[in-house]
């Protein structure tokens, strides 16, 4: 593709665009496979699909045709070796070797009591939803290496994650998905390839219909959906195009969940476009005039975003400003500092009146570290990085509250850091902030989600930023951090703000109380 080096790109119309692409998706004439297609097609992909069924196969051909969609199509039961080894030779030869994007898609599944469950069943189901996917991925990784730059996205579930009854075979081969998607993406990392897996909830597809049509079940799993409705094929689709998208491509062996989502109504009659835009939005992003605080400014404010950004220090601000004006985009900004209570509700004030009192995007990025070993951390030092990661992020939303119900549809995004899942020596305070940021996302995910609101967070590897800077200067760091890293590079702010931007737009409206990282692999890499 056009404007891709080294598996990222700067240029933002570049990192939103598939053209040149090309695509193979499993199953894709019907349900969120079908979805996929069009999504992918939509963005300038070439795509390649498959069925077992030639009638349903051709007709979704036909109808591509009509849309000016370039797909292509093969008559194959991905459970049958010969016929996937069919398969990928007519990919090779439709796309001349190179694929960009595997999406594993077809899978199958019923509820059945383990102690009914026949060796037929587990055969049956272990054969179509992992062997297949685990094949299909050997037969392509020549063409996704001879890319230059390959993703691969499993279609999991969350009874990979969770126990749901009657699931327990189906449950072991989205488990087995996700743990595979985490081993490929450190494994195939040195071929420029990046893996990640998706895993809906309930989601309205032909597989589906027996328990959708069940008034008990529907109303027995919406109630225990916090958004309070269950999923469709179009939540879905979105979340893998931005997957195999080059805004994504710090991100790899993610498990991303998508099991929240908006009310009904405003999920029904959405445009494609509409999907991907942020045009009339409003949005408050905390720390916006350097590193990923000021990368995500941008990518909100192209996408369409009015956006409010504050900073301590009023030069770095103005002139910020003065950079936005003259590209055109619209944003405005406070001095504040996002550690003092009075400071944050002054700047929640001018937000309300900017906002005409309607907010429907608050990121909160501001943070700091102090790298010092815990039986030397002062009083001081716990209240300094507290006070600015976790206790204006959590003052802001409850400022912030009122004015995301009024938009009627609301996101919120933390910045975490990958410090928030594992250690690293002499930042533990830091961690234990990140760690608390995670948990708030997952809470008020739940409690604010009868109101429109998603809240999802963002957890940053090594990334290349003011607070990062001297450590880069060091080479004996960035060797041993980049030998971590399957990607083998640390992580530029536009590559974790585009995939804020995407938490942002209708098209992620099925993700809430997600916690993400973009780290180029590192926290899913056991490898020494």
């Amino acid at each position: 593709m056009e404007g891709v080096q080294n598996g990222k790109c700067s240029n933002f119309a570049d990192r939103w665009s598939l053209v040149g692409a090309t695509a193979l998706v499993t199953g894709g004439t019907k349900g969120i496979g079908f979805c996929i297609v069009e999504e992918l097609a939509g963005f300038g992909a070439a795509v390649h699909t498959c069925s077992r069924n030639e009638a349903e196969l051709n007709k979704c051909l036909q109808e591509w045709k009509k849309k000016n969609f370039k797909v292509t199509g093969t008559v194959c039961d991905v459970s049958s070796p010969a016929d996937r080894e069919r398969l990928m030779e007519e990919v090779k030869t439709v796309f001349d070797g190179k694929l960009n994007i595997l999406v594993n898609n077809a899978g199958t599944g019923y509820p059945k009591p383990v102690t009914q469950c026949t060796p037929g069943d587990y055969k049956f189901m272990t054969t179509t939803n992992v062997e297949s996917a685990f094949a299909m991925c050997q037969l392509a990784h020549p063409l996704l290496k001879a890319s230059g730059r390959g993703s691969i996205v499993f279609n999991s579930s969350i009874s990979g994650i969770m126990a749901l009854e009657f699931l327990s075979i189906y449950g072991i081969t989205k488990g087995a998905l996700n743990q595979l998607a985490r081993s490929l993406a450190c494994e195939w990392a040195k071929d420029n390839i990046r893996v990640n897996s998706v895993a809906p909830g309930a989601v309205d597809t032909p597989l589906m219909k027996p328990a959708f049509e069940n008034k008990e079940f529907v109303t027995r799993e919406s109630h225990n959906v916090p958004l309070g409705r269950l999923g469709v094929p179009e939540d879905v689709a979105p979340v893998v195009a931005f997957l195999c998208l080059p805004a994504a491509s710090y991100i790899t062996g993610q498990v991303v969940v998508i099991d929240g989502g908006r009310t009904k109504s405003m999920a029904d009659g959405e445009n494609a476009a509409g999907r991907w835009s942020l045009l009339g939005a409003t949005a408050l992003v905390t720390g916006g005039t350097k590193g990923i605080g000021h990368g995500i400014v941008e990518e909100l404010a192209r996408l369409g975003a009015a956006v409010h950004t504050c900073s301590r220090n009023e030069a770095d601000l103005n002139k910020c400003l003065q950079k936005w004006e003259a590209e055109g985009f619209k944003v405005t900004g406070s001095i504040c500092d996002v550690s003092s209570p009075a400071e944050r509700e002054t700047l929640m004030e001018k937000v309300r009146s900017t906002f005409d009192g309607r907010l429907d995007i608050l990121v909160c990025n501001a943070g700091t570290g102090i790298l010092k070993p815990a039986t030397l951390q002062t009083p001081e030092d716990y209240r300094y990085v507290m006070s600015i990661n976790l206790d204006s992020a959590f003052h802001l939303s409850q400022l912030a509250y009122p004015l995301l119900k009024a938009s009627g549809r609301a996101s919120i995004v933390f910045i975490s850091s990958v410090v928030g899942f594992m250690a690293v020596d002499y930042l533990s305070v830091y961690g234990a902030s990140k760690g608390a940021l995670n948990q708030l996302t997952r809470s008020l995910a739940c409690e604010w989600a009868g109101d429109n609101i998603r809240t999802n967070c963002v957890a940053p590897g090594t990334i290349r930023t003011p607070l990062t800077e001297q450590g880069l200067q060091n080479d004996d760091f960035v060797k041993k951090e980049t030998h971590r890293i399957p990607l083998g590079r640390v992580g530029e702010p536009e590559e974790v703000a585009a995939l804020v931007a995407f938490l942002c737009l209708p098209a992620s409206r099925y993700i809430s109380g997600q916690v993400i990282c973009a780290d180029g692999g590192r926290t899913v890499n056991g490898n020494i």
